[in-house]
């Protein structure tokens, strides 16, 4: 009995993780969703189940690489991997997750400018502090605040689907929903986790060291991959009956939760921001911890050193990050994710 308590909870405790690595800030406001998801109609429902399998499968598999090479960082597994060209790897993700994190802080520093009058530069460091504290924590302090945070974004996501799905509403999109390309929704589904996956890599590897038993690493896998399938199933479902007002919307979750109005939109806010919140962590964490493998540092220098750079890369707005970074960020998870899927564990 005791053993299948341990499997259960070390494996909830990994899927909140795997959870809150991979939503932030544009699955928050549901562009994410929109751009890879909505546009397509009620055939995007293939493409998410494309996502989650690919989410489970690539999801455990790192897991258990990480497990086998009793991985500290994801340079292990990298290293594993490409061999010879690791470090050229490990350099880019590198950059990635700091340029990840810039991006976060930038969304908290417009979320608290727009939203709240506070100052974007005031934002932007308070997320950044509070950042780095958990990180400092390590894989402890991550797994302890995701345990708490994503439930209560479990929570939000269903009750505005359930406000949505009581209007019975008959949205244009059905009228004009056209056949399903099945090359399209292929390609939007592995993009969309493959982006993803490149996010959740530092957190997962390091995740199958620390938890080493292979059913919670299975377990939490499959629950994580499905949670994030239930997400974005939900939150697409919602986008869909709210079309096509939705297309033309920075934030177009916000005109939904606008609708059911009261506290409920600052609750909204307060979700956007633990959204960034888990994202910038995870991200800080992978490159604190590579930097600290790679040049035996024990310090707590990396993660500072790291957060400074994302304060001050956040600089360049949200906006501009995320149109310049993103796609190439796309195109690398792609052949990580085919690597890892084609290497036997």
């Amino acid at each position: 009995m005791k053993s299948n308590r341990s499997l259960i909870y070390d494996g909830f405790r990994i899927a909140m993780a795997y959870v809150g690595t991979v939503v932030g800030a544009g699955f928050a406001t549901g562009q994410e969703i929109i751009q890879f998801f909505t546009c397509y109609g009620y055939s995007s429902f293939w493409a998410i189940l494309i996502s989650v399998i690919l989410f489970i499968a690539a999801g455990r598999k790192i897991m258990h690489f990480g497990r086998k090479l009793n991985a500290r960082s994801y340079g292990s597994l990298t290293e594993y991997l490409f061999g010879n060209a690791a470090p050229f790897v490990n350099i880019y993700l590198g950059l990635t997750f700091v340029f990840i994190c810039g991006a976060m802080f930038a969304g908290a520093g417009a979320l608290f400018k727009e939203q709240l009058s506070i100052p974007y530069a005031a934002g932007a460091l308070i997320t950044g502090l509070l950042t780095l504290l958990v990180t400092l924590y390590g894989l402890r302090g991550i797994l302890a605040v995701n345990s708490v945070i994503v439930p209560c974004l479990i929570a939000f996501s269903v009750f505005v689907f359930i406000y949505v799905f009581g209007e019975r509403c008959q949205p244009a999109v059905i009228s004009r929903d056209y056949a399903p390309n099945v090359l399209a929704l292929l390609k939007t589904g592995i993009s969309y986790a493959s982006f993803n996956l490149v996010l959740s890599i530092g957190v997962l590897a390091p995740m199958g060291a620390e938890i080493r038993d292979e059913r919670s690493l299975t377990l939490g896998s499959f629950l994580g991959g499905g949670l994030l399938g239930l997400l974005l199933a939900m939150g697409n479902y919602t986008l869909i009956c709210k079309a096509p007002e939705v297309f033309y919307s920075e934030v177009p979750q916000m005109l939904i939760v606008s609708q059911i109005g009261g506290a409920f939109v600052y609750l909204y806010m307060l979700v956007v921001w633990a959204e960034i919140f888990t994202t910038a962590i995870g991200n800080l964490f992978a490159i604190h911890t590579i930097i600290r493998e790679n040049y035996r540092i024990s310090s707590c220098f990396p993660a500072v050193a790291a957060t400074a750079a994302g304060l001050i890369i956040c600089l360049m707005g949200f906006s501009n990050i995320v149109s310049w970074f993103y796609p190439v960020l796309g195109m690398i998870g792609f052949v990580l994710s085919a690597i890892i899927l084609v290497i036997n564990a």
